[in-house]
């Protein structure tokens, strides 16, 4: 398809983005979840270590009094029907973290949303044809590869943590029970340290990662952007939303500030942004009127109506859409907003030098003019005769004379 419709170098419009977040389609990475959950369980079970032992130590003690004292089928029953209770107080508070901490690490890579989609049933997902064709994308030799790296830089920490400890470890059976107890914790405590944050790291990498191939596969053509604009036009809803926003750009000084603007930055699709810089007021360029979409459009037209130049210019149509209304240019964005300005300078300038040449022009001319008919309105007539020697009732009266 996509060489029917062109080469796909236009960014995601927000609709295409919309309806990928509505089939679940998002960039996000399992690995930082994954992550970022056993970190949490991890510090979790750290931090309740003591609670945990307690409630582990009161029932180990129980079970032994139960089988050196009353080893009775009744106490075995009520040994059993207190173990569940006590499992679920020991890995509850640590369970309910690792959910919390799952669902807040999915909200912020892809924000609050639900994919009612993603719960319909379909047929191709239970295909085993399309579970061996699925077999080999690269996605799927890329999360291979992901996770023997992942296991090999685990299995490297083991050792590399072990290797230090070899001697001393040989010398474990000869300390005491709590000394090999506290030792053999530090080493555990060191290996998880360094395990978490090496899984951690590689799930922000897998994160960027993620969203470079997400940003890359919702590429559209100039084709499909213009299709779907297209279709957003004959929308009614689509519209009606123009017309409100042609109401409020009008009555809301919206379109008074983009005919004193002095460019309109765009993305070229998506974004609109309106400068302005009064040299005598503002110690920057401010953003005057920004949109995106339907609005973005509509100032488009309106920079087009009053002759104000449109540039595009797509990272710093995206980094001026961030700002408020009257807003200042901040200073990291000054080298990106001098050249566009004086760009437009230039153009001002030169549009100003032609018609002033023109001008110019056409004042030589109108002199040339002047002067020409000047001339002829000095000159005699050649068709009159000459004084003296006039014709007709002159030379009528001498004959009669």
């Amino acid at each position: 398809m996509s060489g029917e419709t062109g080469e796909k170098t236009e960014e995601a419009t927000p609709e295409k983005l919309r309806k990928a977040k509505e089939e679940g389609q998002v960039p996000k990475s399992q690995d930082l979840v994954g992550a970022l959950g056993f970190a949490t369980g991890f510090f979790a079970l750290v931090a309740l270590i003591g609670y945990v032992f307690g409630e582990v130590e009161d029932f180990a003690r129980a079970c032994l009094d139960a089988a050196v004292h009353n080893a009775s089928e009744a106490t075995i029953t009520k040994l059993l029907e207190d173990a569940i209770p006590m499992f679920l107080k020991v890995t509850l508070p640590i369970g309910a973290a690792v959910f919390v901490m799952g669902v807040f690490s999915n909200v912020v890579q892809t924000g609050f949303f639900m994919a009612f989609k993603v719960l319909i049933p379909k047929i191709d997902k239970i295909n085993p044809v399309n579970g061996l064709k699925g077999l080999f994308k690269v996605k799927k030799f890329v999360e291979l590869l992901k996770n023997m790296v992942k296991m090999g830089a685990a299995a490297w920490i083991a050792w590399s943590v072990m290797e230090d400890a070899l001697y001393d470890m040989t010398l474990v059976v000869t300390m005491r029970f709590e000394q090999a107890v506290d030792y053999g914790s530090g080493l555990l405590w060191e290996y998880l340290v360094k395990t978490t944050a090496l899984f951690v790291a590689i799930g922000v990498v897998d994160l960027l990662w993620s969203r470079r191939v997400f940003n890359k596969e919702q590429m559209m053509s100039k084709y499909d952007v213009k299709q779907e604009y297209k279709q957003s036009e004959g929308d009614p809803q689509m519209k009606g939303q123009r017309r409100q926003l042609a109401h409020e750009l009008l009555f809301s000084g919206g379109a008074q500030n983009v005919k004193n603007a002095d460019a309109v930055v765009v993305n070229p699709v998506h974004i609109a942004v309106a400068i302005k810089y009064d040299t005598d007021k503002d110690k920057a360029p401010k953003v005057v009127a920004k949109g995106m979409r339907v609005h973005a459009e509509k100032i488009k037209e309106l920079a087009k109506h009053y002759g104000v130049p449109i540039l595009r210019n797509v990272p710093l149509a995206q980094a001026l859409n961030k700002l408020d209304i009257d807003e200042e240019v901040p200073e990291d964005l000054y080298e990106a907003v001098a050249e566009v300005l004086a760009f437009v300078y230039k153009i001002k300038e030169e549009q100003e030098n032609r018609q002033t040449k023109q001008a110019d022009d056409r004042a030589s001319e109108q002199k040339a003019r002047m002067a020409q008919m000047g001339r002829h309105a000095q000159a005699p007539s050649t068709d009159d005769p000459p004084r003296g020697q006039g014709g007709g009732k002159g030379n009528l009266l001498k004959r009669r004379g």
